[in-house]
């Protein structure tokens, strides 16, 4: 596959500075090691495709642009993209849109946001403490010796080194033989594995996560990898560096980019109450699909509005809107009560102030919750327990809720936005109605607002 390593020579981990003589080694390396075909080194000073310096990680995605994508971006670690957890999970994004791939410089964390989880700060960690521990064990590392547990397929020899255990050397044989050679996928193999009873080294069933993780681990060519320290033929291999390369161009022959479809968001999120249990009404997309009597397969979306309590704990009756009609109901009751002047006099004097204060803080609350979702989704994410696209929702829905912050409608300007509403972007509206309406009640056949 081809390659292309991106470095910044002025960030720092643990002290250390890449400067690029080191990482061009390090980088030439590990493609001869593999068999990749090294395309090029970028740095931010790198110039454009323009003839213009950029900046960052930006210079790499203009290059895959410009080569029309298929690229292994081999980097020292997470914080040579971003010094925030946000950076990298965009640029993560980002890379797998242009069909690309990250490769971070260390063997325990390659995939680059669990990098970024263990390199960047986070709550509750204390990072000083962790670059304590980090550097007394790189001495160990230099050595080439093991760190921690062996990978499954080595047992540790008294001396510190890997040696191929027989039993387990052999599943993993059988696991590269079964991926590349027989062309089962992840889940069939685990199907398999399972149904023949054989049980991972903690005697548990082996799942999808257990056999990608072993699909992607150098050590299995003799390569010992831990703290940006690269060392080739470290210890006995299991797999030839062929068959090896082979399994990751598979997976990402597989890989679906199409990966989590996408998701509107409910413009009366967080506002509608169901008028019979008091519970709130959440936005629901379903998509129906149906045979022709010719054969043609059809489907079509439907998104609506739904009585949160009969979804999460079956209390209350099947109620439901469709999401056109009702927030085209509520508007019409907002350009009422906006003509009736009801609107404007719910903002005003201490009790509006109060209400439009109220507002601003519940939009700053949202902002705080948006990046701690986007925290949280991000840790699943670099488990593996979705996809990138999914996390990408999460991105969004911070940003909107970073626009809806700072946005307020004066009352001498309401008139003016309703006359334009469709016409108004969906932060705007969507921040309006949070400042102007405590809720809206919604029954089957009647829709009230409280402003």
């Amino acid at each position: 596959m081809r390659a292309i390593g991106f470095c910044n020579p002025t960030n720092t981990l643990e002290g250390q500075t890449w400067n690029i003589d080191r990482f061009t080694s390090v980088f030439h390396n590990f493609c001869d090691t593999l068999a990749h075909q090294a395309a090029a080194i970028i740095t931010p000073d790198t110039p454009a495709q323009s003839g213009r310096t950029g900046h960052g990680i930006e210079k790499a995605f203009e290059f895959i642009r410009a080569a029309e994508g298929g690229f292994l971006v081999v980097i020292p670690d997470a914080t040579h993209i971003d010094n925030e957890l946000e950076g990298v999970a965009r640029a993560a994004i980002t890379i797998e849109n242009l069909e690309s791939e990250f490769y971070c410089l260390e063997e325990s964390y390659p995939d680059v946001l669990q990098n970024a989880l263990i390199n960047m700060d986070a709550p509750g960690v204390s990072r000083k403490r962790s670059l304590k521990i980090r550097r007394a064990m790189q001495g160990r590392a230099m050595q080439g010796k093991s760190l921690g547990k062996a990978p499954y397929g080595y047992d540790i020899t008294l001396e510190g080194r890997f040696q191929p255990n027989p039993e387990e050397s052999g599943m993993v044989r059988r696991i590269f033989t079964l991926y590349v050679e027989k062309d089962l996928g992840l889940r069939k193999i685990v199907d398999l594995l399972n149904g023949e009873g054989s049980r991972t080294r903690r005697g548990n069933s082996w799942n999808i996560i257990s056999v990608r993780d072993i699909l992607r681990n150098t050590s299995y060519i003799g390569t010992y990898m831990r703290f940006g320290l690269r060392l080739t033929n470290n210890h006995t291999p299991i797999i030839n560096p062929e068959l090896f390369r082979s399994a990751q161009d598979k997976a990402r022959e597989r890989r679906q980019y199409r990966g989590f479809s996408d998701s509107k968001p409910y413009l009366l999120s967080g506002l509608c109450v169901c008028g019979y249990c008091g519970g709130r009404m959440m936005g629901v997309a379903r998509t129906q699909t149906w045979r022709r009597l010719d054969g043609t397969r059809m489907s079509k979306d439907y998104r609506y509005y739904q009585c949160q309590s009969r979804s999460n704990q079956g209390t209350c009756g099947y109620h439901t809107w469709n999401t056109e009609d009702l927030e085209t109901k509520v508007i019409e009751k907002v350009r009422q009560a906006d003509s009736s002047g009801k609107l404007t006099l719910s903002v005003e004097g201490t009790k509006g102030e109060n209400k439009r204060t109220k507002a601003a803080i519940e939009r700053l609350k949202n902002v705080e919750e948006s990046e701690q979702r986007f925290v949280k989704f991000m840790r699943k994410t670099a488990s593996g327990q979705s996809v990138m696209k999914r996390l990408k929702l999460y991105l969004d829905d911070l940003d909107r809720s970073r626009a809806e912050a700072f946005i307020s409608v004066e009352p001498e300007d309401v008139s003016s936005l309703l006359r334009n509403w469709s016409d108004t972007n969906f932060v705007s509206q969507r921040a309006f109605l949070k400042e102007y309406l405590d809720s809206v009640t919604v029954k089957d056949r009647s829709v009230k607002i409280h402003l």
